[in-house]
């Protein structure tokens, strides 16, 4: 089993993969890279091709990633078919720290996909280049803006809870 450096065991407890462990983060860091570097990969062919259709479909990629934890399509492609060619083990459900990630980055590559439409080439290739370049930082790193964020917005949402629930 290969060790995993400590910094890339805590950018994947920001990410909400804690529960997984100092094991199971190292057996699973690597086959957590596949998603988004297939992501960065389409979402550079939209970029090229400037194409709201490949942008809009790689926002509702994204989408299905935030709805369901054991459904984002690329994940879902990765463990039915490509774990299997390269003997990995199937990833485990998405933590909302990078579903929340997923949200944003969905979109922006919505907003990418809608600029491009609307004839803002320049605004669609800004839109989308953060996400690529987010998505291969991830992919890289293991390190999630997304989930880096979702910090302190998740701590102002379970305040604003409490905060509700005390004056019912």
């Amino acid at each position: 089993m290969t060790e995993l450096s400590s910094l890339a065991s805590d950018n994947l407890d920001k990410q909400g993969f804690c529960s997984l462990g100092e094991e199971g983060k190292a057996r699973y860091a690597r086959s957590l890279r596949f998603t988004p570097a297939v992501a960065t990969v389409l979402i550079v062919m939209g970029l090229i091709l400037r194409s709201p259709i490949v942008m809009g479909s790689v926002a509702l990629i994204a989408l299905t990633g935030v709805l369901f934890p054991r459904g984002m399509l690329i994940d879902v492609v990765y463990n039915l078919g490509i774990r299997h060619i390269l003997r990995s083990p199937q990833l485990p459900p998405t933590p909302t720290p990078r579903r929340f990630s997923y949200g944003i980055s969905a979109l922006w590559l919505a907003g990418s996909a809608a600029s491009f439409h609307f004839g803002l080439p320049l605004l669609g290739i800004a839109l989308g280049a953060v996400v690529a370049i987010g998505s291969t930082v991830l992919a890289t790193t293991l390190w999630c803006l997304g989930s880096w964020l979702y910090r302190p917005v998740g701590a102002s949402v379970a305040a604003l809870k409490r905060k509700s629930d005390a004056g019912k």
